[in-house]
């Protein structure tokens, strides 16, 4: 698992600055999830300031300074999956 940071704004996000943490597999899945909690205003872009993986985010000053416009991280999201039982051939 892999966790992607979406950041904020200043305006028109769910959220006035920071950011939020979401834990998938690969983007396209945090993207999913994300989607999910807070719908596309605008076709099909996210609604949010930016996307980055976290190798990306800690090069960012919000991240050195643990602030995003007077915000830091609001929560963290994880989706997991646990395997109850084996699937066999028919």
């Amino acid at each position: 698992m892999f966790k992607y940071y979406f950041t904020f704004g200043s305006e028109g996000h769910p959220y006035r600055g920071g950011w939020l943490i979401i834990e998938a597999d690969n983007i396209m899945i945090a993207m999913g999830i994300y989607r999910a909690i807070y719908p596309n205003k605008d076709g099909d872009i996210l609604n949010c300031a930016d996307v980055y993986t976290e190798t990306e985010f800690k090069r960012t000053k919000m991240y050195k300074n643990n602030n995003n416009l007077g915000s830091a991280c609001h929560c963290e999201i994880s989706l997991s999956i646990k395997k109850t039982a084996e699937l066999g051939t028919h």
